[in-house]
């Protein structure tokens, strides 16, 4: 069993803290008014905890602000993205890891233009 502190990871795009066989744990920082990349959906069922800010999943708008749990259902089309003027910064757990890859460079792109992949990744947005 791991212990990890997900505010060591503030201001991190996307990034796994912990995995098994059948569960992910990663966090995420979302610029204020940015969003998470396009439209996605897993074949695992995702749950949100939003730390801090507020999150706004898909078309038809669900907001959760600090403090809120989302579960959003495997194979369930959603769009994440922060609607704010703070940074957005959440953990999310999948019931189990995605056999996809995660084609974090993609998503980086997207919610971070100035970020790259690579052995020194530039961080999205500086801790506070």
């Amino acid at each position: 069993m791991d212990v990890v502190d997900v505010f060591r990871h503030r201001g991190e795009f996307f990034k796994v803290l912990q995995e098994t066989k059948r569960s992910q744990t990663a966090v995420m920082t979302i610029a204020p008014g940015s969003d998470a990349g396009p439209e996605e959906q897993h074949e695992a069922d995702q749950i949100i905890y939003v730390v801090e800010a507020t999150v706004r999943i898909g078309e038809k708008e669900h907001r959760a602000g600090a403090g809120g749990l989302v579960t959003i259902a495997a194979g369930t089309p959603h769009h994440v993205s922060n609607p704010g003027q703070t940074p957005l910064f959440f953990v999310t757990v999948y019931a189990r890891p995605s056999t996809e890859p995660r084609p974090l460079a993609v998503l980086a792109r997207w919610a971070c233009p100035g970020w790259h992949a690579g052995p020194s990744p530039t961080p999205c947005l500086t801790p506070t």
